[in-house]
């Protein structure tokens, strides 16, 4: 699953993208082409995930990107920005 949005003010828009491959296990998050946070899991990993991101110095916001793993193949992808939910994507 790959995913990739623009979150931001009115001062700062950073380009996020999100890359998570279910059958190698591995997930790597980009903050403007930067990678920021990779992992990699041999076995089936956790239901639920959580990446929290601060980005911006000038207006300061959080970003959360949530994984819910479904049982076989498939996940749902929520994306909140200071709190709200801003893009939601589910597929495998």
């Amino acid at each position: 699953m790959k995913f990739a949005l623009e979150v931001g003010n009115e001062m700062e828009t950073f380009k996020l993208e999100y890359s998570f491959n279910q059958i190698l296990g591995s997930m790597v998050i980009k903050v403007n082409d930067k990678e920021v946070k990779k992992s990699t899991r041999i076995f089936s990993g956790p239901t639920r995930e959580v990446h929290d991101l601060y980005l911006g110095e000038k207006q300061p916001l959080s970003v959360r990107i949530e994984k819910q793993r479904r049982l076989l193949f498939g996940q749902v992808n929520r994306v909140f920005v200071d709190g709200r939910l801003v893009r939601c994507f589910q597929g495998i």
